[in-house]
């Protein structure tokens, strides 16, 4: 099998390429040789903090010349398998939290399957979504409307265990999935203080001590 090699400078460089409009998300690939459609392939993906490269299965899609008016590139759109969906979340998690990963996380992230409430900053209306998992640096939210752009600023209500009162995160969106059946946000958590990052510890501690309980 062809092993086709994508090293991105950034996680920015690495969101730019990645294509949210395939079921199972995928890449744009820049490459003059030639590739058969429907041809599957290996990707060899690097990103920043990222220690030891990651092999993604992938499908050639689709073909696209070099526009040398407008200076677009020659390239494949690779499509993701369905089987590496976890690798796909990973990378899109490692290459959004920016500062906040790490190869191996920073912060162990809790799985978890809790309704939220959910607004853009500068708009008074709450949608609703399901917390799909959290940690201090960041959240991973799954949606039944598209979401809205990275880098927009939003706002998750979610109620601690034990507490009778929801509190208010406030972070940015670093990316997106939106296909049938799969629509998704990753948001990066900002805090003003380091008062406000304990608050976050203190509340992923809370709720993995629930989990627990309730496991």
């Amino acid at each position: 099998m062809r092993i086709l090699r994508a090293q991105y400078r950034t996680g920015d460089d690495f969101l730019t390429h990645y294509i949210s409009t395939f079921p199972h998300g995928g890449l744009f690939f820049p490459t003059r040789a030639k590739l058969d459609l429907g041809q599957i392939v290996l990707v060899d993906v690097r990103v920043p903090n990222l220690r030891d490269r990651m092999l993604v299965c992938a499908r050639v899609t689709w073909r696209r010349p070099a526009n040398r008016r407008t200076g677009v590139p020659a390239g494949v759109g690779l499509e993701f398998l369905a089987s590496e969906r976890r690798k796909r979340d990973f990378l899109l998690a490692l290459a959004g939290a920016g500062a906040h990963a790490q190869g191996q996380r920073r912060h162990r992230r809790l799985p978890t399957a809790l309704p939220i409430a959910w607004r853009v900053n500068a708009e008074p209306s709450r949608r609703s979504g399901v917390l799909a998992d959290i940690a201090p640096g960041g959240a991973f939210i799954r949606l039944d409307e598209p979401p809205p752009a990275p880098g927009t600023e939003v706002v998750l209500q979610l109620k601690p265990p034990g507490s009778s009162a929801p509190i208010d995160l406030a972070g940015r969106v670093a990316w997106t999935r939106d296909a049938p059946g799969d629509t998704a946000l990753g948001v990066t958590f900002y805090c003003r203080d380091a008062g406000g990052m304990r608050r976050l510890r203190e509340l992923v501690r809370r709720m993995e001590r629930a989990e627990g309980t309730h496991a």
